[in-house]
């Protein structure tokens, strides 16, 4: 199954300043999480959202083991994205 691109790894990694996004965690980022499960429905509807920067966050291997229940997006939130991100694309 496709996963983020190397783009997508290198903003999250630069916007998180390299750094887990769990509120008082300072441990380095382990790996990429999507908000919104990768599901093969989902990448069904959400094909421009779904391994987009707005579908990621960079966490720790504790955080991403953890509290990944912390990130989670509702299918509401992820059609407004994914519209959004149609309208760009023209």
């Amino acid at each position: 199954m496709i996963t983020f691109s190397n783009k997508v790894k290198q903003d999250i990694l630069e916007a998180q300043n390299g750094m887990c996004r769990v509120l008082n965690c300072y441990e380095p980022i382990h790996s990429i999480h999507h908000k919104l499960p990768n599901t093969k429905v989902n990448r069904k509807l959400y094909p421009n959202f779904i391994d987009s920067v707005f579908n990621a966050v960079g966490l720790c291997f504790s955080c991403h083991t953890n509290n990944t229940h912390l990130f989670r997006i509702s299918e509401k939130e992820a059609r407004v994205y994914e519209n959004y991100l149609k309208e760009l694309k023209g």
